[in-house]
């Protein structure tokens, strides 16, 4: 634990890109969502609506916090509470699993507290990918790699608080042009 934060603020989230293990698994579930729906997979959730929903894990992580202060100070009685919240992460949990089969990381990008919090650490890492744009072919594979949707062919530094410091956009760019700073 005294370790991720420091982690965090040098490289971001990378727990979540690379030790979580709901991430795994959601990795496992969309691989076979990709084998049974092909195309079709990631295709579920239009751009328009992806945006706005970015927020919602925020939304979560508010809603837990406010539940933890209200369960501490006793403001609400325990059993509703915990029911409350108990039910509420049960059913983001089930929902996550069905929508990782259509879509990629779906927790991550939609319900996930810890990544909520985590992601905050994009804004001030320290080491960030950054775009050479005289490298840049402009192919999109970065984009299209990317589990969080983050259109990266566009930044010249990715900033976003939905990157997970994965790095299979650096991975698998075809000329280098991004690389870790």
């Amino acid at each position: 634990m005294l370790l991720s934060v420091p982690v965090a603020l040098l490289f971001g989230p990378v727990y979540c890109g690379w030790v979580c293990p709901r991430g795994m698994f959601q990795n496992i579930i969309g691989s076979m969502g990709k084998r049974v729906l092909g195309k079709r997979y990631n295709k579920l959730i239009p751009k328009r609506i992806h945006k706005p929903l970015l927020y919602f894990r925020y939304g979560v992580l508010l809603f837990l916090l406010t539940a933890l202060v209200m369960y501490e100070f006793q403001l609400i009685d325990d059993t509703i509470m915990e029911s409350v919240v108990i039910d509420g992460l049960l059913l983001i949990m089930v929902v996550s699993i069905l929508l990782s089969f259509f879509v990629d990381r779906a927790a991550c990008k939609y319900f996930c507290k810890e990544g909520a919090a985590a992601s905050l650490t994009n804004l001030v890492k320290i080491r960030k990918i950054k775009r050479d744009d005289s490298l840049c072919n402009s192919c999109g594979i970065c984009d299209r790699v990317c589990p969080m949707w983050i259109d990266v062919s566009k930044k010249d530094v990715v900033r976003d608080t939905a990157c997970i410091s994965c790095m299979k956009c650096v991975q698998k760019c075809p000329v280098d042009a991004l690389r870790v700073e």
